[in-house]
């Protein structure tokens, strides 16, 4: 790897750790219901299997791969990218089928095509389409930056954010369809966010501070919007970036102020923005900081903040039905399964909640959980900075 490229891949993970143990921003302005004790269940989540992913020895970098499913019943397989430069393919019981050379390590989702390939990046900025039933590699594209966010899957085709600010829509085959080209600027984090695909239309952040909607067939620009007019950081706690997916809701309201048909933008120790899709102007906005998306599940909204804090929030009212004060560490999640929401942080904690809030079971992982936790039929897969896949139930 050329010694520019290294430089700035540790600063940017330097910058990622140390603003994560920096964050010092809160999430809620609106109504709210009392306030939850944070008294954990003594159950535990049970560890169905785990596989040790990357092989790291104690001075390797962290691994942040993120895994996808294909494949149904005895053809599913799980792809995920490794910190030893290979793409691993297992079964549903987590044995492993296939070990796929990569030309570096993956710090990067995954996702899977209608084809059933799995896209994946890495640090060398080289995009790859696994066939996880032979575990070769069917094409690979050359990339303007590493991606260290997670494809986004367009009818045939996948979309890449990278590092740079440079957007691409790749077709099933490995041929570019389009490329979105921004100047590179901000600091940024590590881990990178993604698209989010909704009616036709590409929204996303840049880590310049721009809020971008683009048509998802040609990769024209619809319209920018720029929400952070400053994005230098004298102190790493005051670092704002880009990392939770852009999520599209129909309706929201904060502090008494409703917007509809609105895309939630939110910054890493920053703000969330709720801007019209379809010109870009600013419904609402709060103080916030989300490493991932909030889940939109119904008329609720459910939330974990980079302070520990997981809240379900009313969409059409604002009011807080509940909040919990998790853990002292930055939350990823939630995801739901089996009518539970599973949160992870950054101290390996993972945890799972029943609609109301209360804390059915929680395990601790050795590592941290940087990526919000994957949902497959039969469990909870999490991936630790130390390498380790879990299935967990």
């Amino acid at each position: 790897m050329p010694v520019s490229k290294y430089l700035s891949r540790m600063i940017r993970i330097a910058a990622c750790m140390l603003a994560a143990a920096l964050s010092s921003c809160s999430w809620w302005a609106g109504d709210q219901a009392a306030v939850m004790d944070a008294v954990v269940s003594s159950k535990s989540i049970e560890v169905v299997w785990s596989v040790d992913v990357d092989g790291r020895k104690p001075a390797d970098p962290l691994a942040y791969g993120q895994v996808a499913l294909t494949g149904q019943g005895e053809a599913a397989r799980l792809v995920i990218g490794g910190r030893d430069a290979r793409a691993h393919v297992y079964d549903l019981s987590g044995d492993e089928l296939y070990r796929t050379t990569l030309f570096e390590g993956s710090d990067s989702g995954a996702a899977t095509l209608a084809s059933g390939l799995v896209i994946l990046g890495d640090t060398d900025a080289r995009l790859y389409a696994i066939d996880a039933q032979t575990g070769e590699i069917a094409w690979q594209y050359s990339l303007s930056a590493p991606l260290t966010g997670t494809p986004v899957i367009v009818g045939q085709d996948v979309l890449i954010q990278c590092t740079d600010n440079h957007i691409y829509r790749i077709d099933g085959q490995g041929k570019k369809v389009w490329s979105f080209s921004n100047q590179a600027g901000g600091l940024g984090l590590y881990l990178n966010t993604s698209p989010l695909l909704h009616n036709g239309r590409v929204y996303t952040l840049l880590t310049t501070g721009d809020a971008i909607a683009l048509d998802a067939e040609t990769g024209d620009l619809v319209w920018r919007k720029q929400l952070l007019l400053n994005t230098d950081a004298a102190h790493l706690s005051d670092l704002k970036a880009p990392q939770a997916k852009p999520v599209w809701m129909p309706e929201l309201t904060w502090g008494g102020n409703t917007a509809k048909d609105l895309v939630l933008f939110s910054f890493y120790q920053g703000e969330a923005f709720a801007l019209n899709s379809g010109d870009g102007s600013t419904m609402l906005s709060h103080t916030t900081s989300f490493k991932s998306a909030p889940l939109v599940d119904g008329r609720l909204l459910y939330t974990a903040d980079s302070h520990g804090l997981s809240q379900a929030i009313e969409r059409s009212t604002g009011v807080i039905l509940w909040q919990k004060q998790l853990s002292g560490a930055e939350l990823v999640g939630p995801v739901k399964w089996h009518d539970s929401l599973w949160l992870a942080d950054a101290q390996g904690n993972v945890f799972r909640l029943d609609k109301a809030g209360h804390v059915q079971a929680s395990i601790e992982l050795p590592g941290s959980i940087d990526r919000a936790p994957v949902v497959i039929s039969n469990g909870v897969l999490v991936h630790t900075s130390l390498g380790g896949l879990y299935l967990l139930h």
